[in-house]
C-alpha cells in the first residue's frame, strides 16, 4: 500500500487536485465560521398612560438581560428616558408625556433592535418594528455549491483510486 502523504502530494501536482483542495478549504471555512445572524432581537413595547413597558428577547426565546434601552423623541431625536432591561428582559420607563417615540435596545456585540410609535392612530396597537438581520442568501447558495463540489471531488478520488 502506498504512503497516503505521497498519494496526496502526487494528486496536488495536477490542476484538478489544487482546485479540489481550494474548494475543500473554502467549504470548511464557510461551514465552520460562526453565524453572525444567529441572535436576532425582538423588541416589543406598549404604553400604559405615559409609562412605556416593553420586553426584549432573542430569536430563540431567551430574554435580553441587563441591556441598555434608550427612548428618543421621534420628531427631535432628543433622549427622553433610559434604563436597563431586567433579568427577564422587561423594562418600564416613565415619560413626562405620551409623545411619538423610538425605543433603541443595545444588547452588545452589535446586536440592536428598535421600536417606533408615531401616535397616528391612538386606538390601534403600536406596531413593533424590530430590526431584522437577514441572512445573506448568497452565502447559503455558495455553501451548497461547495458541498456538492466536495462530494464530487471525493467521488472522483474514490473512482480514480479504484481505477489504479
Amino acid at each position: 500500500m502506498k504512503n497516503p502523504a505521497t498519494r496526496i502530494m502526487r494528486y496536488l501536482q495536477n490542476a484538478q487536485g489544487a482546485i479540489f483542495i481550494f474548494i475543500a478549504t473554502v467549504t470548511l471555512n464557510l461551514l465552520c465560521a460562526p453565524d453572525a445572524q444567529a441572535h436576532k432581537i425582538n423588541l416589543f413595547c406598549r404604553f400604559e398612560g405615559t409609562t412605556l413597558h416593553g420586553e426584549a428577547y432573542f430569536s430563540g426565546g431567551d430574554p435580553v438581560k441587563n441591556s441598555p434601552i434608550r427612548i428618543y423623541a421621534l420628531d427631535s431625536g432628543e433622549q427622553l428616558a433610559s434604563g436597563v432591561t431586567s433579568g427577564e428582559g422587561t423594562f418600564t420607563l416613565p415619560l413626562e408625556k405620551k409623545v411619538p417615540v423610538k425605543a433603541v435596545l443595545e444588547a452588545g456585540h452589535g446586536h440592536r433592535a428598535s421600536w417606533t410609535w408615531d401616535k397616528k392612530d391612538e386606538q390601534a396597537e403600536p406596531q413593533a418594528t424590530p430590526s431584522v438581520e437577514v441572512e445573506n442568501p448568497l452565502t447559503a447558495i455558495a455553501a451548497g455549491l461547495v458541498v456538492i463540489a466536495v462530494f464530487f471531488g471525493i467521488l472522483y478520488l474514490w473512482k480514480r483510486r479504484d481505477a489504479a
